[in-house]
């Protein structure tokens, strides 16, 4: 956290101990702590990742792993490649039928929604849902640390691309800004918890795109088995409006 910060934090604390504060300097008094908290955050995390530490069985253990993001995540993902095949495509076209009887789904007139990668929700099924109902459905393409939505309309429209996942084709139409109440974007992510924290694969695409897009509605689907009761998470993450699972939505 910047010096003049940590500075402006403490006049406000002496402030309010002498005089009291504004209403204004009040919730910039908040902003700042929730800042500092999140620096402080960060800055253990940090040197969690560069400790290891050797259990009785002579095992070494990465903190930042055991106690961090990168340890949620590890620990969620083999949880979900363990579901079998059969299982998870059921597990699918619950959340595709809970998914597909809500309002935001019903109303959006576009749909931005990743395609599917190893264990994830299989996607596909809202993706053909998206064309029966006639909506414009678009699915994003990376190019190098950038990420950009192109509208597909058949299958044919995709080929392989970054991480062998499945993108449009370059020369498919780039999705453009439009009222962002019609817009409806479905999210990925490693793990979540119950109050729509989300940990994504790292490369922050999302969180990106979405700075950009700060009014756009959002949608994560995800199974069950990748909800915790909480997980680590910084103010500038991103949360979905709403998370649905096989079980349930968490909104």
């Amino acid at each position: 956290m910047k010096e003049e910060k940590i500075k402006r934090i403490n006049e406000l604390y002496h402030k309010s101990k002498a005089e009291g504060l504004t209403e204004a300097e009040k919730k910039e008094q908040k902003i700042l702590r929730q800042e500092y908290i999140e620096a402080f955050r960060e800055n253990l995390r940090g040197q969690l990742n560069q400790i290891s530490i050797k259990e009785k069985d002579g095992t070494i253990i990465n903190l930042g792993e055991k106690y961090g993001k990168k340890g949620n995540q590890k620990k969620v993902l083999d949880i979900r490649n363990r579901i079998p095949a059969e299982i998870r495509r059921q597990k699918s076209m619950e959340i595709t039928d809970r998914v597909c009887k809500m309002s935001c789904f019903l109303r959006a007139s576009s749909i931005l929604i990743y395609r599917n990668f190893r264990s994830e929700v299989e996607t596909g099924m809202l993706i053909e849902a998206g064309w029966e109902m006639g909506k414009e459905v678009f699915c994003p393409r990376v190019e190098g640390k950038e990420m950009e939505f192109y509208r597909v309309k058949i299958w044919e429209d995709f080929e392989s691309g970054a991480y062998g996942i499945r993108e449009p084709k370059a020369e498919c139409p780039v999705f453009e800004s439009q009222s962002d109440d019609k817009v409806l974007m479905v999210l990925p992510g490693a793990v979540f918890d119950k109050k729509r924290h989300r940990i994504g694969y790292g490369g922050g695409f999302y969180d990106r795109y979405l700075e950009q897009h700060p009014q756009m509605q959002t949608l994560a689907v995800c199974f069950e088995e990748q909800v915790m009761e909480e997980v680590p998470f910084a103010l500038h993450d991103i949360r979905p409006a709403i998370i649905v699972t096989d079980q349930k939505c968490y909104e």
